[in-house]
């Protein structure tokens, strides 16, 4: 039984494992390599990829998380849940290991872009830019719930990467201009996306899933009927 417009979230396990190859192979590797980063590059995307989850079902008395393009199962005996419930936000204290990545690699980016030498192609100062801007964004997202003020207060912080810009490079271009209402704009649909969903947590002895769904109520319905008639 396959559950619609369910998709489990790479948190937790072998797929948050891929998240973290994956991240030095997007965006340290391909620095310290610079003669060969484009095979790097792609390979981290395809992990990266294969990380997100695809679709979540119910067999028997399992429910099923499918991952790696469909091909990875993870497999969750109903007797092995020890708690089921909907989310008003994404809480970090369920996911502690995830905001440290996060973390980690807004560090690694402020520390490159400080000590970049002046006056090289911008592109290299819009990679730091862009995972600071999309690493604090998804910290945002783990503890703080929607609200207009809060995403006026995500958008805002945008303004404060252009100084940074303009210390490594003296100017400010239009073609930098568009380049930010690009990066805002994909922020922008990543904040839709992040807040216009609900959340289902699933807790177990071992681990800890989070799925997204339209509504977190139905699914949860679903679920407990079918765990009750198994």
């Amino acid at each position: 039984m396959k559950l619609e417009n369910v998709r489990p979230m790479n948190f937790s396990g072998i797929p948050f494992a891929l998240v973290v190859i994956a991240f030095p192979l997007i965006i340290i590797l391909p620095r310290a390599m610079s003669e060969v980063w484009w095979p790097l590059w792609i390979l981290g995307w395809l992990i990266l990829s294969a990380s997100w989850g695809t679709g979540v079902g119910i067999d028997g008395s399992l429910i099923v998380l499918k991952y790696v393009f469909g091909k990875l199962k993870i497999r969750i005996p109903f007797g092995e849940i020890e708690e089921i419930t909907a989310l008003s936000k994404l809480l970090a204290r369920y996911f502690k290991w995830e905001i440290a990545l996060f973390v980690i690699c807004i560090i690694y980016a402020f520390f490159d872009l400080i000590t970049m030498p002046r006056e090289l192609l911008k592109g290299y100062y819009f990679g730091d830019i862009g995972l600071i801007i999309f690493g604090l964004f998804y910290i945002f997202a783990f503890i703080l719930p929607f609200s207009r003020r809060i995403l006026v207060g995500i958008l805002a912080y945008l303004f404060i990467l252009p100084i940074l810009l303009y210390q490594k490079t003296g100017n400010i271009t239009g073609d930098d201009i568009s380049m930010f209402m690009v990066l805002a704009a994909i922020l922008g649909f990543a904040i839709l996306d992040i807040y216009g969903r609900d959340y289902i947590l699933i807790r177990t002895k071992k681990d800890v899933y989070l799925l997204t769904c339209r509504s977190a109520d139905n699914v949860i319905k679903t679920v407990l009927k079918v765990a009750q008639d198994v």
